[in-house]
């Protein structure tokens, strides 16, 4: 049994008795059967110290993880700072106030995340509810692979160091778009190489006439596919300060019960 506190320290009772203290119960000794339990007790627990530090540890590590959006909404409190250090990498951000939670409720919508190619050929922010196609992803991967593990000697008698990777597809290297789609709406990033000497307004010529010459070549087809182009300008890239021609253009089917379609492109080089 525990022992009892002084007298000096002993409430007494209503009727003169000492208070009685029970021994089987984790106040024992510090608070008699009679004395009413303090609130922080019913919060805390008899060691207040091993309650508190795993609150603590988990109020630090929410942000981390971004648990219930907390990381978003601290990073979106100063989002241009956030992004200078490519935080947006990890969790999404917003301008907009007490995102994401902007909405009444935890939504990520609002908010764009960032991508960044894992070679550093570019990096875009798309929006946060996007997906990653995991079609795209899966192909690139197995064409990886295949260029892993192709036994050098096989390579050399395939004809040298241009036969070791296989042929490279014509479709993109990452794409986004929301879930649930079969990339009606979809975010994506296409590599080709270059012949020597391109450059883009002395190859492809000034932005309106660029882009009516790849609609032409690569998108339209007579009684088909229609295009029309919307809109081209040149800008500079964000990151590089390299030209880049942006056009929107939208694909119509007159042999086709379908909706017109409408895409932003945007043409780089990085010479």
């Amino acid at each position: 049994a525990q022992p009892e506190p002084p007298a000096s320290q002993q409430p007494a009772t209503a009727e003169g008795e000492a208070p009685r203290y029970s021994s089987n119960w984790s106040g024992a000794g510090r608070f008699s059967d009679d004395e009413p339990l303090p609130l922080w007790f019913w919060l805390l627990g008899p060691r207040p110290r091993r309650a508190l530090l795993p609150a603590l540890g988990a109020t630090l590590i929410a942000p981390a993880v971004n648990l219930w959006g907390s990381g978003s909404f601290l990073l979106s409190l100063a989002p241009e700072a956030a992004r200078a250090r490519r935080l947006d990498t990890f969790y999404p951000i917003s301008d907009q106030r007490f995102y994401p939670y902007s909405a009444g409720g935890l939504d990520y919508g609002p908010g764009f995340q960032r991508y960044v190619d894992p070679a550093s050929r570019f990096e875009f922010r798309y929006p946060a509810n996007y997906v990653q196609d995991q079609a795209v992803f899966l192909r690139n991967a197995d064409r990886a692979y295949a260029q892993r593990t192709m036994d050098p000697a096989l390579a050399a008698a395939r004809g040298g160091a241009a036969a070791q990777a296989p042929p490279r597809g014509s479709g993109p290297d990452v794409a986004f778009g929301p879930p649930g789609q079969a990339g009606e709406e979809n975010l994506s990033v296409v590599i080709g190489s270059l012949v020597a000497g391109f450059s883009l307004r002395g190859t492809l010529g000034p932005p309106a006439e660029a882009a009516e010459r790849l609609l032409q070549s690569s998108i339209a087809k007579p009684g088909v596919r229609e295009t029309t182009l919307l809109g081209s300008f040149e800008r500079a890239s964000a990151q590089t300060g390299l030209p880049l021609y942006q056009f929107e253009y939208k694909v119509e089917y007159p042999s086709l019960n379908k909706a017109p379609t409408y895409t932003v492109c945007v043409v780089g080089a990085k010479r």
